[in-house]
């Protein structure tokens, strides 16, 4: 666990160092636009692993701070078990629950058989409608009592059995539930939703991403929600859709973006000749592939071996 813990803040340590040096400017403009702009409301960041990806997530992030945006970060794993009702609450629960009483009210009775629905439930299923606590009255409780009741989320994953309704009935059920939520909520301030290691999302959960989830955002249901994804996934082939996403594909390192880096972190550190650096930057160049996080990782090993604290 220790070697872990020690794993994650060396390669925070890195990426923040990154960062400050690979500022990817061009990307950051096209973020910026995407902010802007409600012509191209999603913005695809794919590369290969060690691109660069997280720190450019860092810097956007920084701007939504700097502008005072609304936003929430997903980030997937190999050891997440992950569907879109994970997506929504985790979310919802970043965003601040006070626009998705009526989603997790559904989610709750979806998921819990000892659960009574709050607010009225209406679920249509090949023409029938499955009619829960319909005019249903509470008494004895203030407005702040009954938000308190409806927001709180039971948390259980496994869907319950013994509702006669198909898994994609509830699926559509609670992201309707769900992007009325995110409608009132992006009313009042521009949210913007980050997406980030999507390549591990199951490729049913990224169908749904795109097909419901962002779909009003496409649009333009929500014109003041924003969606970006980073990962190793590009933007699905269909040139209708094309037309609203934004596509910034990371570039490796070239031979002199490695030089001034080297320069950045040894100036003041380790006398070193320009012709040495540029020796050194290209033969790191050979060895990582223009990757900058393994660049950032050689860079650390050459100022630890020169006696340099980090």
């Amino acid at each position: 666990m220790t070697e872990v813990l020690e794993g994650r803040v060396a390669r925070a340590r890195r990426e923040r160092l990154l960062a400050q040096f690979v500022d990817r400017s061009t990307e950051m403009a096209l973020f910026a636009q995407v902010l802007d702009s409600n012509e191209r409301p999603i913005m695809v960041v794919s590369a290969d692993a060690g691109m660069g990806k997280t720190s450019l997530m860092m810097r956007m992030v920084h701007e939504c701070a700097l502008r005072g945006l609304l936003k929430a970060e997903l980030e997937w794993s190999s050891l997440d078990v992950i569907d879109y009702m994970w997506v929504m609450r985790k979310l919802r629960d970043s965003l601040g629950v006070d626009h998705f009483g009526a989603f997790t009210d559904l989610i709750s009775y979806y998921t819990d058989t000892n659960y009574t629905p709050r607010l009225d439930i209406n679920v249509n299923l090949q023409g029938d409608s499955i009619h829960v606590a319909g005019g249903a009255q509470i008494s004895g409780s203030s407005v702040g009592d009954i938000a308190g009741v409806v927001l709180r989320d039971n948390m259980i994953v496994v869907q319950r059995p013994d509702i006669a309704v198909s898994i994609e009935v509830r699926r559509e059920q609670l992201t309707q539930r769900f992007i009325h939520g995110l409608e009132k909520l992006s009313a009042e301030r521009k949210v913007v939703l980050f997406f980030s290691v999507t390549e591990k999302m199951s490729d049913l959960t990224y169908q749904w991403l795109w097909e419901q989830l962002l779909k009003p955002v496409v649009d333009g249901a929500l014109p003041n929600v924003r969606a970006i994804l980073l990962g190793q996934r590009p933007p699905p082939a269909d040139q209708d859709l094309a037309t609203f996403v934004a596509h910034a594909q990371l570039k490796p390192l070239g031979v002199n973006d490695i030089d001034a880096y080297i320069a950045k972190r040894v100036v003041g550190k380790i006398e070193i000749s320009e012709e040495r650096r540029r020796g050194m930057a290209e033969i790191m160049a050979d060895l990582t592939n223009g990757h900058p996080f393994e660049v950032a990782s050689a860079v650390d090993k050459y100022l630890i071996k020169n006696g340099v604290p980090l």
